[in-house]
């Protein structure tokens, strides 16, 4: 962020006030001998003007909330942070406080699609008030927008980042449920997704908002029991695991990697040719997809068809030929063909792409020690 930030820098200039000189604004008293930051076009329009002798207020404001938005790495920071809060502190409460102007002028911007303005002017907030939850939330909006228009992973992280902050201040902060929720869903993280939008549903939004969370449940809801059934699967649970998986199929047939765990299901379960019959659909909804592959050939060594297998784990192996896992599947095929010579070159290459791989190493010592 402070990257993205540091070219609104430039667009000010620090004015050193004349020895002898004071300056008093808003009831807080400027020392001698400091540089003062201001915005460069608010300086511009004073000259034009004839008022060089004075500094504007607006264009000082403006410059130190540049400044310190940008986080700006200058001697004096700290005190130009201290200067604008002591600003904040001395406006009276019949007018707007100055933290509630930097953020609506952050809001201008963000509405005008200037969305690293905005973020500027959002951070600047957050120096005055660290726990501004409006602030946090629509500096995640903005990092949002900036991913819309240019898929950089790091601006979503930062979204992420400040919607989440929120929910730390305000874990009812039902908005920052909603953007969360979009952001899980995107990442296909759909059992995060689905939990954060129907917080937001019972803590209250607006009508448009809870029209768009119904219609996202409503994709998500198979998405979330599909995550949740191969998570069951990969741990262990595989007969829970499948009745959620196969619950879905009739829906969802042409879901290519809900098969493969379904698949996946069966093989754990030794059930080799229910198995097969997924993987094959799997081949052809996917027919590039190298750990299918792998999992036929697994299928098929079980059931004693070394050349089918054969055939799937070089084909596997051409598609990723660093691949330690499916070269060391090979070696077990020529193992149980008899051609023990074949597999020890096979398990030797799978054991120096993957030296802390514990199957691999056993392979290898088992087989070193046969032809001892």
């Amino acid at each position: 962020m402070a990257k993205m930030l540091k070219r609104f820098i430039d667009e000010v200039v620090f004015i050193e006030l004349k020895p002898g000189h004071s300056l008093s604004i808003k009831g807080v008293d400027f020392p001698e001998n400091i540089t003062l930051p201001v915005f460069i076009d608010d300086l511009a329009k004073g000259i034009k003007a004839n008022e060089v002798e004075e500094i504007p207020v607006l264009g000082l404001i403006k410059g130190l909330v540049y400044i310190v938005g940008s986080e700006a790495r200058i001697e004096h920071y700290n005190f130009y942070v201290s200067l604008l809060v002591a600003l904040d502190n001395q406006i009276t409460d019949t007018h707007a406080k100055l933290v509630t102007s930097i953020l609506m002028d952050g809001l201008r911007l963000a509405d005008d699609q200037h969305y690293a303005n905005a973020i500027l002017y959002f951070n600047a907030v957050l120096k005055l008030d660290p726990s501004n939850v409006d602030a946090f939330y629509n500096m995640g909006r903005s990092f949002q927008d900036l991913a819309n228009e240019d898929e950089r992973s790091e601006l979503k992280k930062l979204a992420k980042y400040c919607f989440e902050k929120c929910l730390e201040f305000d874990p009812d902060f039902a908005y920052s449920h909603f953007s969360l929720g979009f952001l899980f869903y995107n990442e296909e993280n759909f059992q995060f997704a689905q939990m954060h939008w129907l917080h937001a549903l019972r803590i209250g939004l607006t009508d448009e908002m809870k029209e768009e969370v119904v219609v996202g449940l409503g994709r998500v809801k198979d998405k979330a029991a599909y995550e949740k059934g191969y998570e069951l699967i990969l741990s262990g649970r595989v007969d829970e695991g499948l009745e959620i998986l196969k619950a879905l199929e009739e829906d969802h047939d042409e879901w290519w990697n809900l098969l493969f765990f379904i698949g996946v299901g069966y093989r754990m379960q030794e059930q080799y040719e229910d198995a097969l019959s997924y993987f094959l659909k799997v081949m052809s909804l996917n027919t590039g997809h190298i750990q299918t592959m792998n999992e036929l050939g697994i299928c098929l060594l079980s059931l004693g068809d070394y050349d089918e297998a054969e055939k799937y784990f070089k084909e596997a192996i051409r598609l990723s030929p660093q691949n330690a896992e499916i070269i060391c599947n090979l070696g077990i095929v020529y193992y149980n063909r008899g051609d023990d010579l074949t597999a020890r070159s096979y398990f030797q290459n799978a054991s120096e792409l993957a030296p802390d791989d514990e199957v691999v190493q056993m392979w290898k010592d088992h087989i070193n020690k046969k032809l001892m």
